[in-house]
């Protein structure tokens, strides 16, 4: 949940423009149906259900914030909703700004001072909620569109340098293009994150070795990636090895099913995220467009698979944590000509140093599997579980041989190559 988009309004602008210095205001979602010259859409409102701005716009300044001056009454309103969620049992992830408004911010205002200041805002006004706070949304890095990496960096090391961290310990972090670590930086480097993120870019096999660096890095930080494949989402961006199945088909369902689970299990252990192409919360007093409906996104089947995952990873209660990467130590770890760009083919693991409980996935494709690195000459119990339906079924015993391997058995169904995608468990039986 972003907090506020200051420059974001259904105006006479585009939804990307300029002002008369060429100081480019904002790289908005486009308003379906709202054009400002006959052709060009203009921006989603983003106002609140009482049409407050979230801060005052300078007049004869082509529609510029003033990033000094905030809104009392648009953030009231978000007040309630963030009460509302805590009622609910919800914790949000809750964000400062889009990284598309920077630009204008940073060369109109005192950057570093005003933006740390708006942080604190958000932190003082929010910091007794049950949240994780974003510092920034940096989805991604375009030239003119966003301030760099760097340049938030500073501005969020000079804030946590006065302020220090949030008051009960929240978990910190931004939403991101590939890597926090990359981005930031880690430890000394960025003080301010105590989570590390992946996201956006790429939603498919090629993400997994960001995470999987993230999990390596000393001290251990949670990680988890914050926007992996969209369910319904028909953009380039959301494309898999030249796929892009019609939204709530089971290819559709199957690709969200597959990174949750390959997320996970490379090592992002904080949780996932479950995300739908109606990101923008489309409600229908809107015209129709490219992304759908919100209450449509919430009929996607995918979203059901989030108890499933739940379901599997907690299996062995809080036991989890102590899991580490292994998916080395499957034989094939990949099937042939299974890249990178695809969500096919792939096997996972996460496993206890004790070697006594471990976690799989095995995705469509994937080829039938031996496994490495067991206690010598010990007994294993091996159960499926079913990633659509959340059902385990009965376990069948296994036993490593003298140089620590077993074949693991054979998809339901008795197939050497699966035809969908299928979870396991394996613990020790001593």
């Amino acid at each position: 949940m972003i907090s506020p988009f200051p420059t974001w309004a259904s105006d006479q602008y585009p939804n990307t423009y300029a002002d008369r210095n060429g100081i480019y205001l904002r790289n908005a979602w486009e308003a379906f149906g709202v054009v400002v010259d006959g052709k060009t859409p203009t921006a989603k409102a983003m106002h609140d259900e009482q049409g407050y701005r979230s801060f005052e716009i300078l007049p004869n300044r082509d529609g510029l914030a003033d990033f000094d001056r905030i809104v009392p009454h648009y953030f009231q309103s978000l007040d309630r909703k963030m009460q509302y969620l805590s009622d609910q049992g919800f914790i949000p992830i809750l964000e400062t700004i889009r990284r598309d408004v920077a630009p204008a911010w940073k060369a109109y205002f005192k950057f570093n001072e005003s933006f740390w200041r708006f942080v604190q805002y958000i932190a003082a006004r929010y910091g007794a909620y049950n949240f994780i706070f974003s510092k920034v949304h940096f989805d991604i890095y375009l030239k003119n569109y966003s301030i760099t990496g760097a340049e938030f960096n500073q501005a969020l090391n000079y804030h946590f340098k006065k302020y220090g961290p949030m008051p009960f310990g929240q978990p910190v972090t931004a939403l991101i293009d590939h890597s926090t670590a990359v981005t930031f930086g880690h430890g000394d480097q960025a003080p301010w994150i105590t989570m590390h993120a992946t996201g956006n870019k790429p939603r498919d096999h090629g993400i997994y070795a960001a995470i999987e660096a993230l999990f390596r890095l000393s001290p251990a930080y949670p990680a988890i990636d914050l926007e992996p494949y969209y369910t319904g989402w028909m953009h380039q961006n959301n494309v898999v090895a030249g796929e892009r199945p019609n939204p709530d088909s089971d290819r559709d369902n199957y690709f969200s099913r597959a990174q949750r689970y390959g997320c996970v299990l490379s090592g992002g252990l904080a949780g996932h995220v479950h995300g739908t192409a109606a990101y923008d919360v489309s409600v229908d007093t809107e015209p129709a467009g490219a992304r759908p409906y919100f209450w449509q996104a919430l009929r996607y089947r995918s979203a059901a698979y989030m108890k499933s995952l739940a379901r599997f990873v907690m299996s062995e209660g809080p036991r989890y944590r102590e899991l580490e990467l292994a998916s080395d130590d499957l034989t094939p770890r990949k099937a042939d000509g299974r890249r990178d760009a695809g969500l096919d083919g792939w096997s996972f693991m996460m496993r206890t140093a004790a070697k006594d409980f471990a976690l799989l996935y095995f995705e469509n494709q994937t080829h039938r599997a031996r496994s490495a690195g067991w206690n010598p000459n010990s007994p294993y119990t091996f159960a499926w579980f079913n990633t659509q339906s959340g059902e385990w079924q009965t376990g069948a015993t296994l036993r490593a041989d003298a140089n620590g391997e077993m074949q693991l058995p054979l998809f339901p169904g008795g197939l050497d190559i699966a035809d969908t995608d299928w979870a396991a468990k394996i613990r020790a039986n001593w």
